[in-house]
C-alpha cells in the first residue's frame, strides 16, 4: 500500500513541510488532503483505500499531482495558506495536523486509493 512521509521541520516559524508519497501507482494523479481529526472510513464514495481524516477536511486540489514512472509525488506547504473548506488558515504552533494522500488507482479497474495517514504536531 501506499505511504506518505514528511522532511523539514515541524516548526511554524520555518514555514518547511515536505510531504511525499510513495508506493503510488505509475502515471496517474492524485494530491494531498488535510484534516485536525482523524478516524478510520473504510472504502469512502467506493474508494480500495481508508479515509483517516476527520473532521473538516482540506484539499490541496490546486496541487493535483502526477506519479509519473517513479510512483511518487511531493509537495512543499505554505503554513501560511493551509486549505480547509472555508478558506485557508494558518497552521498554529501547538496544533496537530493529519495528512493522507487521495490518488487514482487502477486495481483490478479504475478506482481511487489512499495512502497511509501521518499527523504532524506542530511547534
Amino acid at each position: 500500500s501506499a505511504e506518505i512521509s514528511a522532511s523539514g521541520l515541524a516548526q511554524v516559524e520555518g514555514n518547511f513541510v515536505e510531504l511525499t508519497a510513495s508506493l503510488l501507482p505509475a502515471n496517474q494523479f492524485g494530491y494531498f488532503l488535510n484534516g485536525r481529526g482523524t478516524d478510520f472510513v473504510p472504502n469512502p464514495g467506493g474508494s480500495q483505500g481508508n479515509l483517516c481524516l476527520a473532521g473538516a477536511i482540506g484539499r490541496y486540489n490546486q496541487n493535483i499531482l502526477d506519479t509519473g514512472a517513479t510512483g511518487e509525488v511531493s509537495l512543499v506547504l505554505d503554513l501560511t495558506q493551509t486549505p480547509t473548506p472555508s478558506g485557508l488558515v494558518s497552521v498554529m504552533a501547538g496544533e496537530t495536523w493529519n495528512y493522507q494522500c487521495w490518488h487514482l488507482d487502477n486495481n483490478p479497474g479504475p478506482t481511487s486509493n489512499f495512502t497511509d495517514g501521518l499527523s504532524i504536531a506542530f511547534l
